[in-house]
């Protein structure tokens, strides 16, 4: 996963809305396939508060990123 620029962009509307849970859930694929990103169960989330220093739920995860 190269491109992770539409992480820090805010959270598209409408029709774009479904194109970045698509992104959400291709991070967390692409995250779920190493695992050294894996603790307890939970990933490190790149939202701006937790730095890619937490790791965290998976659907905590997606929820930051919303």
């Amino acid at each position: 996963m190269d491109d992770r620029s539409w992480m820090y962009r805010d959270s598209p509307q409408g029709l774009q809305r479904m194109d970045y849970c698509n992104r959400i859930q291709g991070f967390i694929n692409y995250t779920l396939s190493n695992p050294r990103n894996i603790s307890g169960g939970g990933i490190k989330c790149p939202c701006k508060r937790c730095k890619n220093k937490k790791f965290l739920d998976l659907d905590i995860v997606t929820m930051h990123f919303l």
